[in-house]
């Protein structure tokens, strides 16, 4: 991919229109596209530039259990006093040794910055509010070059479009993919997790994290709410009044809905077994913009395949974008013969393959 794509690619996911935590998650994802780093982060902060929040970009992996206790421990007032005197003066920081000249022997580096390849870095401060500060790091391993004024002249092009996306609503409902993945788990009735297939593992990571920091209790609330399903399966096979056993939780990661059956037989077992099927889905406009991140399209028709694929009609795409209908037809033939598709009904499955690929292979990894 060219920088111009990759910029181009970046700019569009911050101004998409997706919620704040998609779009930022998103942007952390792909960054490396642009500027190679890897474990890339978005915090929160106090005017002193203590984080309240952060955001990862990466899977922190059994790490989250960890992280928010070594973080608060390290960003003591002093140093969050000196890191705060520096953003006064300056855009950036490449040097951490600017909050602590002992930063690479401090726990924070070796329990967590040396586990994910965080050794070089360049933090960005963006003011939020009156309140609070938005900083996004971005990370590379000790055996690369350390992030150089170039390297920081390309971030801070893309601040703006970060502050944007920020200044979006967190929205629970979202025009879901048509593709996901999916998992399953068995808990007892008193809420107990018995198994975990390796899907349904990765899937609840990705429902719980990224958000870390004040969100240290997700795992615990999200435990909670299964437990709650399993009382309301329970007390609907009794006769009583429940909901209906299952919820939708929307994330950083996008949306993910659990439902809750009884397994064969144990419907009136006082430790009957009760199955829970995960399905995760991301914004379809993701999943869209995704797969043409590397096509050679223009960015009038990236906007013609969007509204195509979200399945507006040839008028609404021509009031939308205020082109005439030739002008239209003109584009879409143009599209069809650079993603070598003959139909409108080829468009989005050929958009979703190519986000799959584009998404596994999205992260650089430097080595």
């Amino acid at each position: 991919m060219t920088p111009n794509h990759a910029l181009a690619y970046l700019r569009q996911i911050c101004c998409s229109g997706l919620s704040r935590e998609i779009a930022i998650a998103e942007f952390l994802r792909s960054v490396p596209l642009l500027i190679p780093s890897n474990s890339n982060t978005f915090s929160v902060t106090d005017k002193l530039l203590r984080p309240n929040y952060h955001l990862a970009g990466f899977d922190v992996g059994d790490m989250a259990a960890v992280i928010h206790a070594i973080a608060d421990e390290f960003h003591t007032p002093a140093r969050s006093k000196r890191a705060a005197s520096w953003f006064s003066r300056h855009t950036a920081v490449r040097d951490p040794k600017i909050m602590d000249e002992s930063f690479y022997m401090t726990d924070f580096y070796n329990l967590i910055y040396r586990q994910f390849d965080m050794h070089h870095v360049l933090w960005v401060r963006i003011p939020l509010n009156v309140d609070n500060s938005g900083v996004v790091g971005l990370y590379r391993p000790a055996n690369q070059n350390p992030f150089d004024s170039r390297d920081q002249t390309q971030l801070m092009r893309l601040m703006p479009y970060v502050f944007h996306a920020y200044q979006a609503a967190n929205e629970v409902n979202f025009e879901p993919s048509p593709d996901g993945t999916s998992g399953m788990m068995i808990m007892n009735t008193q809420g107990d997790m018995l198994y975990q297939s390796p899907e349904a593992k990765l899937l609840l990571r990705e429902a719980r994290f990224p958000r870390l920091l004040t969100d240290q209790r997700a795992e615990d609330r999200l435990q909670a709410k299964l437990a709650e399903l399993c009382g309301n399966l329970r007390r609907i096979y009794r006769g009583q009044e429940a909901p209906p056993p299952s919820f939708t939780h929307a994330g950083p990661n996008g949306q993910f809905q659990f439902r809750a059956y009884w397994l064969d037989g144990c419907q009136r077992q006082p430790d009957g077994l009760i199955g829970f099927v995960i399905e995760h889905r991301e914004p379809l406009v993701l999943k869209v913009l995704r797969g043409m991140r590397d096509l050679p399209l223009s960015p009038t028709q990236r906007d013609v395949a969007l509204l195509l694929a979200r399945g507006l009609t040839l008028e609404q795409i021509c009031s939308r974008l205020h082109i005439k209908p030739s002008t239209l037809k003109d584009h879409i033939c143009k599209i069809y013969q650079k993603l070598d598709i003959h139909q409108r009904e080829e468009l989005l499955p050929k958009l979703l393959t190519l986000s799959r690929k584009a998404h596994d292979g999205s992260v650089v990894t430097l080595n």
